[in-house]
């Protein structure tokens, strides 16, 4: 599938930093899986290429999108999108939460100043290394 980034920036897995306007490849539905605005399927630039589809167009997301842990805010962090972790915010307090294993990351929940020093420290330290609790 090809996306149009309508806003921001999208750092592919290749680690390419995509802008907006800039178009994007992926087998992932990215206007599913990120915030409600950030991408547009180019269904014109799929045929020109000869990508054939069998799904449907998209259909927006709700304007507010939100979860148990409020609403999802991840196109706000770069970083987030990197290491493919969402990023929820409820009351100005922001919940971190893996993608894959749909868990929390984050014991204590952070104040937005907190966010991407939160992230970076995750990126450089790996997801099992977050604490080093276990002892030999």
């Amino acid at each position: 599938m090809i996306f149009k980034i309508k806003r921001g920036t999208h750092y592919g897995r290749d680690g390419k930093v995509y802008k907006k306007g800039e178009k994007v490849e992926s087998t992932r539905d990215l206007v599913a899986v990120f915030s409600p605005g950030k991408f547009e399927r180019d269904f014109a630039a799929e045929q020109k290429a000869g990508i054939v589809t069998v799904s449907k167009p998209n259909i927006p997301p709700p304007v507010d999108k939100k979860s148990e842990y409020g609403k999802d805010v991840t196109s706000e962090f770069p970083t987030a999108e990197t290491i493919e972790v969402m990023v929820f915010e409820d009351s100005k307090w922001y919940t971190i939460v893996d993608k894959a294993e749909d868990s929390v990351l984050n014991e204590k929940k952070l104040r937005r100043k907190n966010v991407e020093p939160f992230l970076k420290q995750y990126l450089d330290e790996g997801a099992d290394d977050e604490e080093d609790t276990d002892e030999d």
